[in-house]
């Protein structure tokens, strides 16, 4: 991979159609229209938490998009997620939701080559970043990090490990309405939607938080399938809910060759 050296690389916390995001870009390039990479954050970090590949891809000649995942951030509305996990799939509903308004607003204002856009995200983030995969198929790459293609059964899961008092004051009516929309943007149900388009997961065997099983079914299932074909697997045996350096090396060296090219 080919890097540039930039004297400033700036990091600009703005809006995109009121969208608060952070904006990556190299100085000199500031109005130059781009390839463009949309990155998401994970459950409860802030946005910044991914700038630590930002700059790597601006080096790489991307723009770099830091979406504020809805209810994060300067999109509170006093909500303590620490004690509302119930949110979570709101959350990247709205994500994969908002994703063609931020192409929109990018593409409007000629900061970004349409057709050289990928998406990246961590944890949350990765899920999310799979979940545009699965709903936008003009996206030319993605990357998944500690996240999981398979948001339904990993939901299902998550409400089984409920205690069983609180269980039974969920609304039957509510799971299924919920787990209908989570089947939307669940690319494990719709695999055929990659249509052959590069995708990276990474995982770690050993994480509890989004456990691997999921990446690994996924893989299981569709990995000998032509929509997957340009589909990398990648996991560390061991490992925990951490992205270790390397993987975001390879995770911008994937996006350069894929998406740049």
């Amino acid at each position: 991979m080919t890097t540039t050296s930039f004297e400033d690389v700036i990091v600009r916390a703005t809006t995109l159609d009121d969208l608060p995001v952070l904006h990556v870009f190299a100085a000199s390039q500031a109005q130059t229209k781009l390839p463009t990479i949309i990155d998401y954050h994970g459950w409860t970090t802030p946005t910044s938490s991914e700038l630590v590949a930002s700059y790597p891809l601006v080096q790489a000649g991307f723009r770099v998009i830091l979406p504020t995942a809805y209810l994060h951030g300067s999109r509170t509305d006093g909500t303590n997620l620490d004690h509302h996990p119930e949110r979570f799939w709101e959350i990247v509903g709205h994500s994969v939701a908002e994703f063609p308004q931020l192409v929109d607003s990018l593409v409007s204002r000629g900061l970004t080559d349409p057709d050289r856009i990928g998406v990246m995200g961590t944890s949350m983030g990765g899920i999310t970043a799979a979940g545009v995969m699965a709903t936008q198929p003009t996206v030319v790459a993605g990357v998944s990090l500690i996240g999981s293609p398979e948001p339904v059964a990993f939901a299902k899961d998550q409400v089984a490990q409920i205690p069983a008092e609180l269980l039974a004051q969920l609304p039957a009516e509510l799971l299924t309405k919920t787990y209908a929309q989570i089947d939307q943007f669940d690319l494990s149900a719709h695999a055929d939607r990659l249509a052959g388009r590069p995708m990276f997961f990474f995982n770690g065997t050993a994480d509890q938080m989004v456990p691997y099983k999921y990446v690994h079914d996924f893989e299981q299932r569709f990995g000998d399938t032509p929509a997957l074909a340009q589909t990398e697997f990648h996991h560390a045996d061991g490992g925990v809910h951490h992205v270790p350096h390397k993987m975001h090396a390879a995770a911008v060296d994937f996006l350069h060759k894929s998406v740049k090219k």
